[in-house]
């Protein structure tokens, strides 16, 4: 005795909620994965009944090779193994028979009728192909559905796809590329694996009034909203309904279409949410001039970061028209991207304000040893007992006192500049927490001049991590000595 059986009335409701535009779907996806060349589809309202004539013909020579297919369910497929083909359960035309009152499908191989008394074969067979014919109940409205639903399949190339009559249109390509993708494959033992595979991923301008796509060997799987139809040439990973695929997957195919195809973007593209989150979870996937393109749609191609550690810079680059990016505008692994490809500089490093210590530069106004005070010596000697240690050399201390330079400090080639002007007497008498805060984040510099990169805040951390170790072991070194002895 059977360890199941299937209520066929209660799968029934369960499919109800997916409409009866699948249902052509599976059939006309089977049909496509045989050696097929021409394919007819009608579905025709039966006067005066709730239920209409779908009958699906194909010419495959061979038709079902095993009849008894079309009413097992998960039996033995081979096309689970073949990346190029649609089916992988053997369950499409099952689910289809559970919507119909009647049912028929006749073959090179047979003939089989579904009806309310049950499932009846016979050995009357045709000559070539598959026909199936079934009795579905079905709307109105379910029929305009399947009518424009066939017309948004994407026939593949030499097979002549006819509905009622009329071919589907045919639809080339604006582009296509190969690409790495993850697909599911029978192994050895029939069992489907997660697996990955180079395919063809194949770009469709959509159709007035289609939602852009994304496609498995030319049957929608899921609106996605984005530019364009994406046509997957090999099996995808689906759920149970194959009414979607993994947002991990999605994301990466949006990633390949924007490296592939971004001198087709424009500013609309760049700034929706599909680029966004493609160069998000997989901008490695994306070159640097696919990156910078987006950048040229979304901010202008005269762009800068804000910088905030030159602000004179921002306002320079402002007057010479360039656009300010702001932190809060990019994502954490947008801003990464945005870096690495150098598609967004500091305004520092592009509009650069005149520096004291370059050639072109107005010097600053120093103060001299003999009139510092004993809490700006005190400081002076901190930093020269302690920044030794973090940057493996002597250090350079002077003390400037220049209001109109808009910095705190600076440091380059071992120098390190406290600016009084900025700070004022209160920070040199003030508790050393904020004066290592000033001294770390110039020291820091010592292995990366630009605060908004990894190296930069890298740096910082070592740099943190190491004042802390010395501090325990010699503690002695973190004594300011303030009041000199007379």
């Amino acid at each position: 005795m059977d360890w199941f059986e299937v209520d066929k009335k209660g799968l029934a409701k369960l499919l109800e909620r997916k409409g009866k535009a699948w249902v052509l779907y599976e059939l006309l996806q089977n049909a496509w994965d045989e050696n097929t060349t021409r394919v007819h589809v009608t579905l025709e309202r039966i006067p005066g009944a709730r239920t209409a004539r779908l009958v699906v013909r194909d010419d495959n020579p061979t038709g079902f090779s095993d009849l008894s297919h079309a009413w097992r369910l998960y039996a033995e497929s081979g096309k689970k193994a073949d990346a190029a083909k649609r089916g992988r359960y053997n369950l499409g035309e099952k689910l289809v028979l559970s919507l119909c009152d009647e049912a028929e499908i006749s073959t090179t191989t047979g003939t089989v009728r579904f009806d309310a008394t049950g499932r009846h074969v016979s050995r009357v067979r045709i000559d070539r192909g598959s026909v199936f014919t079934g009795l579905l109940r079905i709307t109105n409205t379910e029929i305009v559905d399947c009518a424009r639903a066939v017309r948004e399949l994407i026939p593949p190339p030499g097979i002549e796809t006819f509905y009622n009559g009329d071919e589907l249109p045919r639809r080339a390509p604006i582009a296509s590329f190969e690409a790495t993708l993850a697909t599911v494959l029978a192994d050895e033992e029939g069992y489907l694996r997660r697996t990955e595979r180079k395919t063809v991923i194949e770009v469709y301008e959509p159709f007035e009034g289609e939602v852009p796509s994304l496609y498995e060997l030319g049957v929608p799987v899921v609106e996605t909203g984005d530019r364009w139809h994406l046509n997957v040439q090999q099996k995808v990973p689906l759920n149970p309904d194959r009414d979607n695929v993994p947002p991990g997957y999605l994301a990466r195919l949006r990633a390949l279409v924007v490296a592939h195809m971004a001198d087709k973007l424009q500013a609309d593209d760049a700034n929706s949410s599909w680029v966004r989150d493609a160069i998000q979870k997989h901008g490695d996937l994306v070159p640097d001039a696919a990156i910078s393109r987006m950048a040229d749609l979304r901010f202008g191609e005269k762009r800068v970061a804000f910088d905030p550690s030159d602000p004179e810079a921002n306002n320079r680059a402002v007057e010479q028209g360039y656009t300010l990016v702001y932190g809060s505008q990019l994502s954490k692994a947008e801003w990464e991207a945005m870096r690495r490809s150098g598609a967004v500089r500091p305004a520092g490093q592009v509009t650069p304000t005149s520096k004291p210590f370059s050639e072109d530069g107005d010097p600053l106004r120093t103060v001299s040893e003999a009139d510092w005070t004993d809490d700006i010596r005190a400081v002076v000697e901190y930093a020269r007992r302690v920044l030794p240690l973090l940057v493996g050399g002597p250090v350079h201390v002077t003390i400037a006192s220049d209001v109109t330079w808009p910095f705190a400090g600076a440091y380059g080639s071992r120098r390190l500049t406290l600016n009084l002007g900025r700070l004022g007497h209160k920070w040199f008498s003030g508790p050393l927490e904020a004066i290592n805060d000033l001294l770390l984040h110039e020291a820091a510099h010592e292995f990366a001049s630009n605060h908004l990169s990894a190296e930069y805040h890298d740096a910082l951390s070592r740099l943190g991590a190491k004042l802390t170790s010395i501090a325990l072991r010699q503690p002695e070194l973190f004594e300011l000595r303030r009041t000199v002895e007379a």
